[in-house]
């Protein structure tokens, strides 16, 4: 089954679940039946009574129905979490917004309210826990305490007193959502989402509000301040709400963000790997093309002296063809080691090509020679520890680049004085 079908049969199986019973609730409501007779009766609308909980258990609704569009764009196990809560927090509304004269089906409705409360915090719950992955989890724990909740809140109405039911219903998730608070906060320090921030300060103020209602039920029936404490919590879970869909967008920007750093990083090692040679580790003939007209361009404007070092390495086939290939690419490797130890931040090392190497200098003339006689002297030190033949050697040449010519002027001129050098070496060891 593909992601897409997958989703949109979850969310099937959330509403075909739990929406029913809110819708029912809330259109058995003197509201929505105003509503009708609205359409039926124009001109001439009568006052319509408006509840706060029917109103809020629309609400849930929306919200269910905005994520669930955001669900099937981004996929993700939290938003399912927060749907469902959302689900049942209008289902617990609905079954709550009216009493009904049947005490058996009251007590029976009260409980079920309840338990959908207790379950809708639960959600969200697991909502901040599993933020954000992407895949939806439950365990044995959860379950059990999905058993024993249901179990509770369908049979104490018929055992205890219908307020204990109400009251230990709205404890428990006050005390959620207080958790789920905690959470929330810490996701937004450790994260500095803004979203998470708004759920977590939402969910703290509806727990503490619920709290206080529920204390306050104990002393006094204070009717108008538990009327101002619902307005307040409505105002408090549109915070909720809002802050859950920034917080999905948050989500979103962030995978974006490590996604263009993820691919930065890939283009970084692509170029890495485009402009250097895998066996010495120097940069390679497509780097030089590039760096090229940059050096003289620097060289011509700010007069930055810049000398080149050609180098190649003496007898290197007759190495190849008596000590084999394998002992040649450790040479080379060796020399790459060599020249890239020798060159400052400003510098380059080139392969450039074979057994020909390059170095590009921001010095003089005088500089570079200096520095060319200490890397001869390295490489005889590195062949006498590598136990290669005597015959071994490197061969260099060194040019100052004109800025009223061109740097491969500069590299002829330095071949050339290579070549001299070479010549040079074979004297002096056919004299010894």
């Amino acid at each position: 089954m593909s992601a897409g079908r997958l989703r949109a049969l979850s969310l099937a199986l959330i509403l075909t679940a739990v929406a029913p019973a809110g819708l029912h609730a809330a259109s058995d409501h003197p509201l929505g039946l105003a509503a009708l007779d609205s359409l039926r009766s124009i001109p001439g609308l009568g006052a319509v009574a408006i509840q706060p909980r029917v109103l809020s258990a629309y609400g849930a609704l929306v919200a269910a129905g905005m994520l669930s569009l955001l669900y099937l764009y981004r996929g993700r196990s939290f938003i399912v979490y927060w749907i469902g809560g959302w689900l049942f927090t209008a289902a617990a509304l609905g079954l709550a917004s009216r009493t009904y004269a049947d005490p058996t089906l009251n007590r029976v409705l009260t409980g079920l309210a309840a338990l959908f409360t207790v379950w809708a915090s639960g959600l969200v719950l697991l909502a901040a826990e599993s933020f954000p992955q992407q895949t939806i989890r439950w365990e044995t724990g959860r379950l059990n305490a999905i058993a024993v909740s249901a179990l509770w809140f369908l049979l104490a109405p018929f055992i205890f007193p219908i307020s204990s039911v109400v009251i230990s219903g709205g404890v428990v998730t006050a005390l959620v959502l207080g958790w789920c608070a905690v959470v929330y906060l810490r996701l937004a320090r450790d994260s500095r989402y803004a979203g998470a921030l708004l759920i977590g300060a939402g969910l703290l103020l509806v727990s503490v509000l619920n709290l206080a209602g529920i204390a306050a039920s104990w002393w006094v029936d204070l009717t108008s301040w538990q009327e101002r404490l619902g307005a307040f919590t409505v105002l408090n879970t549109l915070i909720v709400a809002l802050g859950m869909h920034l917080l999905v967008f948050e989500d979103m920007t962030q995978e974006l963000r490590l996604t263009n750093r993820q691919l930065a990083g890939a283009y970084e090692e692509i170029r890495r790997l485009a402009i250097t040679d895998p066996l010495t580790g120097c940069h390679n003939r497509r780097f030089f093309d590039e760096v090229e007209r940059r050096e003289m361009e620097r060289h011509r404007r700010y007069g930055v002296p810049l000398s080149v070092i050609f180098i190649d390495v003496n007898h290197f086939k007759r190495l190849n063809d008596t000590l084999g290939h394998d002992r040649g690419d450790a040479l080379l490797w060796m020399i790459g080691a060599l020249l890239r130890g020798q060159v400052r931040q400003s510098d380059y090392a080139i392969r450039w090509g074979g057994d020909e190497f390059l170095l590009l200098l921001s010095c003089s003339e005088e500089e570079a020679s200096e520095k060319a006689k200490r890397l001869k002297e390295g490489f005889e030190r590195e062949r006498v520890a590598a136990g290669l033949p005597p015959y071994m050697g490197l061969s260099v040449g060194v040019a100052a680049v004109d800025p009223n010519s061109s740097l491969r002027d500069a590299i002829r001129e330095a071949d050339s004085r290579m070549y001299g050098d070479k010549v040079a070496d074979s004297g002096a060891q056919r004299l010894g």
